[in-house]
């Protein structure tokens, strides 16, 4: 049983691209450097080849690990943009980012206190994180 998330996909997928976006897309390849906003654990980051991006810890993945960042909400160059609506067709484009590390930010410290009932607590916490390096950010060529 298919729910509306992967038909919702499947229609994504095959979509017929007019003209004007397939004379878009062929400018666009012709630029030299790339840019995106991509969403990464449900937040918007401006990425382009060989960035760092530090995100709140994914727990699913391991260091060397190759993530496919599939939710790319524009793409674009210096002088042409593609926005998605909300997300751009992932055939346009191929975006890789390889996790590097998880480190753990500085010691934080948290002061509860109430007044007038001697009611005084600190709270140290350090938050975990996930170091991505963007490998590659390509727009394919469309036939």
């Amino acid at each position: 049983m298919k729910t509306y998330d992967m038909i919702l996909l499947d229609f994504v997928r095959n979509v017929q691209t007019d003209a004007t976006t397939k004379d878009l897309i062929t400018k666009l390849r012709n630029q030299l450097r790339y840019y995106a906003i991509a969403e990464i654990a449900g937040r918007p980051f401006l990425i382009t080849k060989n960035d760092q991006v530090i995100v709140n810890r994914l727990k699913d993945v391991k260091v060397g690990d190759v993530l496919k960042l599939d939710r790319v909400r524009e793409l674009g160059s210096k002088d042409y943009t593609v926005k998605g609506q909300p997300y751009v067709n992932e055939g346009f484009y191929d975006i890789t980012a390889t996790v590097i590390e998880h480190p753990k930010s500085k010691l934080i410290q948290i002061v509860k206190k109430k007044r007038r009932k001697n009611y005084k607590r600190t709270i140290e916490h350090k938050q975990t994180h996930t170091v991505l390096r963007i490998s590659k950010v390509d727009v394919n060529a469309l036939d």
